[in-house]
C-alpha cells in the first residue's frame, strides 16, 4: 500500500524533513506542494535532484499537487490561462527532476454559473489539459484531475458531468478522488466513488462534517470510513492524507494511517 501525507499536512518548509516525518509516522508516500516551485520564483525550493536522492534513500514514493493558488486552467482571460498552463508545466518539470511519477491538479472555475460559460470553460480546460498531458507523457508523469465540490463557481455542475469530461480523454487523464470533496457534494461519496472508480489512481483522504472542506483527521468529522476500508486496502494507487487543519497533531496523522492500514 502506497500511503502518506501531503506536504502541507506535515507543517514544515523542508521536503527532506517532510520525507523523514512521513517515514516516522508510518507512511511511504509524500505529496509535494507544487506552488512552492512558483512562490518568489522558487526561492524556498530545495534542489529537485537532492530531493529525489533522499526519497530513494528512504524508500519514499513521491507525487505532486500541482499549483492551484491563483491558477485557473479554465480562465477566459488569455494571459491568465496561458500563465496557468506555464505554471503547471514548470512544476511538472521540477517534479520530474525530483522523481515524481504522479501529479494532481484542480479543474479551475467560472466567474458565474451559467450553462454557456460552463461549456466554454470546459473547452478551455480541455485545451489546457491537452498541452499538459503531452508534456507530462514525455516526463513519464501521470496526471490526475481532482473532483471538486460541484458548487456555484465550479466548471462542472455535478459528478456525472465530471465523469463525462474525463471519459473523453480515452484513459489518458486519471482521477484523484477526494473523499472530503465528495462528502460535501450533493451526490455524496458512494455514488461518486462507484462512478469514477475506473479512472481513480490517486486518493486524497480527510474528514469533514459534510458542509465545508475542513481537512480533519479521520474520525473527527462525519464520514464513515469503515465503509471504504476494503476499497482503500485493496487500492493499488496512491493514498494521500490531506490533514491540513492546524488543530490536528502528528499523533492524529499517525492514527489516520493506522486506521486505513487496520492497525487500530
Amino acid at each position: 500500500m502506497k500511503i502518506g501525507f501531503s506536504f502541507l499536512s506535515l507543517k514544515t518548509l523542508s521536503v527532506k524533513r517532510a520525507i523523514s516525518i512521513t517515514k516516522k509516522l508510518g507512511g511511504n508516500t509524500l505529496e509535494l506542494f507544487g506552488d512552492l516551485v512558483l512562490f518568489y520564483r522558487g526561492k524556498f525550493c530545495e534542489k529537485p535532484e537532492s530531493i529525489k536522492e533522499f526519497a530513494v534513500k528512504n524508500d519514499i514514493f513521491l507525487t505532486m499537487h500541482l499549483p492551484y493558488i491563483d491558477i485557473n486552467l479554465a480562465s477566459f482571460n488569455d494571459e491568465i490561462w496561458e500563465k496557468s498552463i506555464e505554471s503547471i508545466l514548470k512544476a511538472i518539470e521540477y517534479g520530474e527532476k525530483a522523481g515524481i511519477k504522479r501529479a494532481v491538479l484542480h479543474p479551475g472555475g467560472v466567474p458565474l454559473s451559467h450553462l454557456v460559460l460552463i461549456f466554454l470553460a470546459q473547452r478551455r480546460l480541455r485545451k489546457a489539459l491537452e498541452f499538459i498531458l503531452e508534456k507530462a507523457e514525455k516526463y513519464d508523469v501521470e496526471v490526475c484531475i481532482e473532483n471538486p465540490y460541484f458548487e456555484e463557481n465550479d466548471i462542472f455542475s455535478n459528478v456525472d458531468q465530471f465523469y463525462k469530461f474525463i471519459k473523453g480523454f480515452g484513459g489518458k487523464l486519471k482521477v484523484c478522488f477526494d473523499f472530503g470533496h465528495a462528502h460535501i457534494s450533493k451526490k455524496g461519496i458512494d455514488y461518486s466513488l462507484n462512478l469514477l472508480k475506473p479512472f481513480i489512481t490517486h486518493v486524497h483522504i480527510h474528514d469533514n462534517h459534510g458542509e465545508k472542506d475542513e481537512h480533519l483527521s479521520l474520525g473527527k468529522g462525519s464520514i464513515d470510513f469503515k465503509k471504504y476500508l476494503d476499497f482503500l486496502r485493496n487500492f493499488d494507487g496512491t493514498i494521500i492524507l490531506e490533514i491540513n487543519s492546524l488543530k490536528d497533531k502528528r499523533e492524529d496523522l499517525k492514527r489516520s494511517v493506522e486506521i486505513i492500514k487496520g492497525e487500530v
